[in-house]
Protein backbone atom coordinates (compact mmCIF):
# COMPACT_ATOMS: atom_id res chain seq x y z
CA UNK A 1 0.00 0.00 0.00
CA UNK A 2 1.30 3.43 -0.98
CA UNK A 3 1.26 6.17 1.68
CA UNK A 4 -0.84 9.19 0.62
CA UNK A 5 0.47 12.67 1.38
CA UNK A 6 -2.59 14.68 0.25
CA UNK A 7 -5.94 13.31 -0.83
CA UNK A 8 -8.16 14.99 -3.42
CA UNK A 9 -11.58 14.16 -4.82
CA UNK A 10 -10.31 12.42 -7.98
CA UNK A 11 -6.59 11.99 -7.35
CA UNK A 12 -4.09 12.09 -4.54
CA UNK A 13 -0.41 12.81 -4.11
CA UNK A 14 1.38 9.76 -2.77
CA UNK A 15 4.90 8.67 -2.03
CA UNK A 16 6.87 7.97 -5.20
CA UNK A 17 8.03 4.34 -5.13
CA UNK A 18 10.99 2.80 -6.91
CA UNK A 19 8.66 0.53 -8.87
CA UNK A 20 7.02 3.66 -10.36
CA UNK A 21 10.19 4.46 -12.30
CA UNK A 22 9.45 2.37 -15.39
CA UNK A 23 6.05 3.96 -15.99
CA UNK A 24 7.41 7.42 -15.19
CA UNK A 25 10.20 6.94 -17.73
CA UNK A 26 7.72 5.83 -20.43
CA UNK A 27 5.42 8.82 -19.82
CA UNK A 28 8.27 11.31 -19.58
CA UNK A 29 9.67 10.18 -22.93
CA UNK A 30 6.30 10.32 -24.67
CA UNK A 31 6.73 13.02 -27.34
CA UNK A 32 3.90 15.30 -26.21
CA UNK A 33 5.15 15.18 -22.62
CA UNK A 34 8.82 15.86 -23.25
CA UNK A 35 8.23 18.57 -25.85
CA UNK A 36 6.22 20.50 -23.24
CA UNK A 37 9.11 20.32 -20.76
CA UNK A 38 12.09 20.77 -23.04
CA UNK A 39 11.89 20.28 -26.81
CA UNK A 40 10.92 17.61 -29.31
CA UNK A 41 14.50 16.29 -29.60
CA UNK A 42 14.96 15.65 -25.85
CA UNK A 43 14.80 12.17 -24.37
CA UNK A 44 16.06 10.32 -21.30
CA UNK A 45 17.55 6.88 -20.83
CA UNK A 46 16.19 4.33 -18.33
CA UNK A 47 19.28 4.76 -16.13
CA UNK A 48 18.47 8.45 -15.76
CA UNK A 49 15.21 7.56 -14.05
CA UNK A 50 17.25 5.57 -11.51
CA UNK A 51 19.50 8.63 -11.06
CA UNK A 52 16.39 10.82 -10.66
CA UNK A 53 15.16 8.52 -7.89
CA UNK A 54 18.54 8.55 -6.12
CA UNK A 55 18.65 12.36 -6.35
CA UNK A 56 15.09 12.50 -5.04
CA UNK A 57 16.08 10.44 -2.01
CA UNK A 58 19.04 12.75 -1.32
CA UNK A 59 17.26 16.03 -2.07
CA UNK A 60 13.62 15.48 -1.12
CA UNK A 61 13.73 18.68 0.94
CA UNK A 62 14.90 20.74 -2.06
CA UNK A 63 12.82 19.01 -4.74
CA UNK A 64 9.91 16.98 -3.32
CA UNK A 65 8.19 14.75 -5.90
CA UNK A 66 5.04 12.66 -5.67
CA UNK A 67 3.16 9.92 -7.45
CA UNK A 68 -0.19 11.06 -8.81
CA UNK A 69 -2.62 8.30 -8.02
CA UNK A 70 -6.30 7.83 -8.67
CA UNK A 71 -8.26 7.10 -5.55
CA UNK A 72 -8.33 3.42 -6.53
CA UNK A 73 -4.52 3.41 -6.17
CA UNK A 74 -3.64 3.49 -9.90
CA UNK A 75 -0.50 5.46 -10.73
CA UNK A 76 -1.33 8.02 -13.45
CA UNK A 77 1.47 10.60 -13.27
CA UNK A 78 4.25 12.39 -11.43
CA UNK A 79 4.23 15.85 -9.86
CA UNK A 80 6.29 17.93 -7.48
CA UNK A 81 8.78 20.74 -7.31
CA UNK A 82 11.82 21.14 -9.55
CA UNK A 83 13.32 22.97 -6.65
CA UNK A 84 12.41 24.87 -3.51
CA UNK A 85 14.29 28.04 -2.62
CA UNK A 86 14.05 28.13 1.17
CA UNK A 87 15.50 31.61 1.68
CA UNK A 88 13.08 33.24 -0.79
CA UNK A 89 10.33 30.70 0.12
CA UNK A 90 9.21 29.77 -3.38
CA UNK A 91 8.94 26.53 -5.33
CA UNK A 92 8.77 25.70 -9.03
CA UNK A 93 6.03 23.18 -9.87
CA UNK A 94 6.09 20.38 -12.41
CA UNK A 95 3.49 17.78 -13.29
CA UNK A 96 2.80 15.26 -16.02
CA UNK A 97 0.14 12.66 -16.55
CA UNK A 98 -0.03 9.42 -18.49
CA UNK A 99 -1.19 10.30 -22.03
CA UNK A 100 -4.46 8.38 -21.63
CA UNK A 101 -5.30 10.28 -18.42
CA UNK A 102 -5.07 13.80 -19.84
CA UNK A 103 -8.14 15.99 -20.31
CA UNK A 104 -10.06 14.46 -17.39
CA UNK A 105 -9.56 17.24 -14.83
CA UNK A 106 -6.79 15.46 -12.95
CA UNK A 107 -4.17 18.12 -13.74
CA UNK A 108 -6.28 20.88 -12.21
CA UNK A 109 -6.65 18.91 -9.00
CA UNK A 110 -2.96 17.98 -8.94
CA UNK A 111 -1.91 21.64 -9.12
CA UNK A 112 -4.43 22.51 -6.38
CA UNK A 113 -2.90 19.79 -4.17
CA UNK A 114 0.65 20.98 -4.94
CA UNK A 115 -0.35 24.52 -3.93
CA UNK A 116 -1.89 23.21 -0.71
CA UNK A 117 1.29 21.29 0.05
CA UNK A 118 3.45 24.34 -0.74
CA UNK A 119 1.46 26.86 1.29
CA UNK A 120 0.20 24.76 4.19
CA UNK A 121 2.98 22.22 4.72
CA UNK A 122 6.14 23.85 3.34
CA UNK A 123 5.20 27.41 4.36
CA UNK A 124 6.16 28.78 0.95
CA UNK A 125 4.94 32.23 -0.03
CA UNK A 126 4.93 31.66 -3.80
CA UNK A 127 4.77 28.87 -6.34
CA UNK A 128 5.50 29.24 -10.02
CA UNK A 129 5.64 27.21 -13.21
CA UNK A 130 6.98 27.63 -16.70
CA UNK A 131 4.94 26.48 -19.67
CA UNK A 132 5.39 26.57 -23.43
CA UNK A 133 3.06 29.05 -25.12
CA UNK A 134 1.37 26.33 -27.20
CA UNK A 135 0.58 24.11 -24.19
CA UNK A 136 -2.99 25.40 -23.83
CA UNK A 137 -4.18 22.59 -21.50
CA UNK A 138 -1.42 23.36 -18.97
CA UNK A 139 -2.04 27.10 -19.23
CA UNK A 140 -5.72 26.44 -18.43
CA UNK A 141 -4.77 24.25 -15.46
CA UNK A 142 -2.61 27.01 -14.01
CA UNK A 143 -5.18 29.74 -14.61
CA UNK A 144 -8.00 27.63 -13.08
CA UNK A 145 -5.81 27.41 -9.98
CA UNK A 146 -5.40 31.19 -9.72
CA UNK A 147 -1.96 31.52 -11.31
CA UNK A 148 -1.19 34.77 -13.14
CA UNK A 149 1.04 35.24 -16.15
CA UNK A 150 4.07 37.13 -14.86
CA UNK A 151 6.59 36.81 -17.67
CA UNK A 152 7.36 35.68 -21.17
CA UNK A 153 10.64 34.57 -22.67
CA UNK A 154 10.06 35.26 -26.35
CA UNK A 155 11.07 32.55 -28.83
CA UNK A 156 12.88 30.80 -26.00
CA UNK A 157 12.36 27.12 -26.87
CA UNK A 158 13.06 25.28 -30.15
CA UNK A 159 10.61 22.41 -30.61
CA UNK A 160 9.04 20.66 -33.60
CA UNK A 161 10.89 22.92 -36.03
CA UNK A 162 9.81 26.23 -34.55
CA UNK A 163 10.56 28.65 -31.75
CA UNK A 164 8.06 28.93 -28.91
CA UNK A 165 7.65 31.45 -26.14
CA UNK A 166 8.09 30.17 -22.61
CA UNK A 167 5.57 31.63 -20.19
CA UNK A 168 6.08 32.09 -16.46
CA UNK A 169 3.04 31.76 -14.20
CA UNK A 170 3.03 32.45 -10.48
CA UNK A 171 0.72 32.32 -7.51
CA UNK A 172 1.23 33.84 -4.09
CA UNK A 173 -0.10 32.35 -0.87
CA UNK A 174 -1.83 35.66 -0.11
CA UNK A 175 -3.90 35.15 -3.29
CA UNK A 176 -4.99 31.63 -2.25
CA UNK A 177 -8.42 32.69 -0.98
CA UNK A 178 -9.22 35.31 -3.64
Amino acid sequence: MRPVVLRGEKVSLGILLKEDLRKSWEWYNERNTVRNFFNSAYFTLPEEEEEFYEELKKNKEKAPAFAIIKNDGTLIGIAGFNWVNWSARWGELFYYLAPEERGKGYGTEVVRLLCEYAFRHLNLRKVWAKVHSDNIPSIRVLEKNGFSLSGRFREHVWSDGRYLDELIYEKFRRDEND
